[in-house]
Parts: C-alpha cells; structure tokens; sequence
C-alpha cells in the first residue's frame, strides 16, 4: 500500500481534510506555518487550535516549514542567521504539533551562472544544515531539503552525502522537476537514491507550477507512481494539491489500505 500524505493550507480547510484523511487512512502536511505573516503574528493561538482539531487524529503528521525569500547558502550572514531562526521556529512547532517531517527549500539559484557559486553554495549549506539536522534529531524529526529551480539533483545530494544525516533527506517536487529541470523525473529517482524518503506530488501543463490534479497536466502519473513504488524503500507521498476537491480527484490513482 502506498503511504500517503494530504496538503492542507490553511486551518479553515482541516475540516475537510481531517474527514478525507480518516476515511481514507491517509497522514496531513500542514502548511499554514510556512506564511511569515503567522510566524510574526498569533502563531501561537493558531497552533492550539490545531492541537485541538488534531487531538486523537492518529495518521502521520508532517509540515512544509518557511521558505519564502529565504536562502540558507547565502553568502549574507545576516540573511542566514533570519533564516536560521525561521526554520528553528518552525522546528519548535513541528515538535509541538507532532509532526515526524518538515520539508525546506534549499532555494538554489541557477540564474546565478558565477563559476564560484555553485562550490561555496555548497559549503554554506553544509555549514547550515548539518547542526539543523543535529538540532531535528533532539526531536526525531526529519527534515527534508525539497528542489525548487535547481536543475540537477546532484546538487542537493551533494549536501546530503557530505552531512550523512538520517534526519536530513530528500524530497522531490515532480512538478518543480518537471519545469525547472531537463532531466526526466526517473534520473532524478535514480540520482537521490535511498535519500528519497518524501514526495511532493502534483501536476501541471509545463509552463507554470500550478499544483494540478494528477490527471490535470503533462506528467504520467500511473508510470510515475509505479516506478516509485518499484524502489527498495518507497517514499511517502504527500499530495500538494490546493483544494480537497483536486485531492479527491488523485485519490483514485493511488493504493490505499481501506
């Protein structure tokens, strides 16, 4: 059986999620601690009432943590240490919430073609992620570093293997993939290897990343699942889809313990 995760944006749409997540056995992403307008404003109210609309909720819980303009390679370390204390924020509610997954950017920039910034990205990220993970593992929480415009997988898997943490991982967004990158979606599967434990998955027609339903755009989404669940070690899939309606609509495409 495939293990599955919903997206869930906002608190006024955990209703419906909750009642699809029970009924189909099936774990949440939360996503509303992502907004820096949360972070700075009555994130603690929000999170009780989260806590409350959880309580005896028993599937996996996970969350997408902050990542807008946030660079955690930036050679700025006034900018680093604003995204250091986002993302320790964030941990702190993903512990709280019970979350076993937050998911980050690692936010490359590839327009920035300067020979030097690719290697010193690079040992940035490694400066930085390697005690975040450190800092997860108190926790037990996994953190997993998620492509956004990096054309190669071997960019982040670079951080990966240099860190060797089991509580910083990988996920692979199919539609940034699919629109950032050249490479087809099953050399990106191969490259990341056992590091592959997440999956963000959602459709879209090649031009813009409009999170569709999996039947909804240019992706095969039946050849897709079946070569992630050939793997060793299939990952969880969470559907980043921002409606229940387009997540109902991908259901079908999945196998569920029912």
């Amino acid at each position: 059986m495939d293990r599955v995760l919903i997206s869930c944006e906002h608190y006024r749409d955990l209703p419906d999620h909750l009642e699809a997540a029970r009924a189909y056995r099936l774990g949440l992403e939360l996503q509303e601690f992502s907004d820096p307008n949360v972070l700075d404003g009555n994130w603690r109210g929000l999170l009780d009432q989260y806590q409350q609309a959880l309580d005896g909720f028993t599937g996996l819980r996970a969350m997408h943590g902050s990542y807008i303009d946030l660079v955690s390679g930036s050679p700025d370390m006034r900018l680093v240490a604003l995204t250091r204390e986002r993302y320790l924020h964030n941990l702190e509610i993903a512990h709280e919430l019970g979350a076993a997954v937050i998911d980050f950017h690692a936010n490359y920039l590839p327009l920035v073609d300067h020979p030097s910034y690719l290697p010193g990205w690079v040992e940035r990220q490694v400066a930085f992620w390697g005690p975040m993970a450190e800092q997860a593992g108190k926790y037990n929480i996994t953190l997993v570093l998620e492509n956004m415009w990096e054309p190669a997988p071997a960019i982040i898997c670079q951080l990966l293997k240099r860190i060797q943490s089991p509580y910083l991982r990988a996920c692979l967004d199919v539609g940034h993939a699919a629109l950032y990158s050249r490479l087809p979606i099953s050399a990106w599967i191969k490259e990341i290897g056992d590091d592959l434990v997440y999956m963000h998955l959602h459709n879209n027609h090649g031009d813009t990343d409009e999170h569709l339903a999996f039947g909804d755009g240019v992706l095969d989404f039946p050849e897709l699942l079946a070569s992630l669940r050939a793997l060793p070690r299939p990952p969880l899939f969470s559907l980043e889809l921002p409606t229940i309606e387009a997540i109902r609509a991908s259901l079908s495409y999945l196998q569920l313990d029912q």
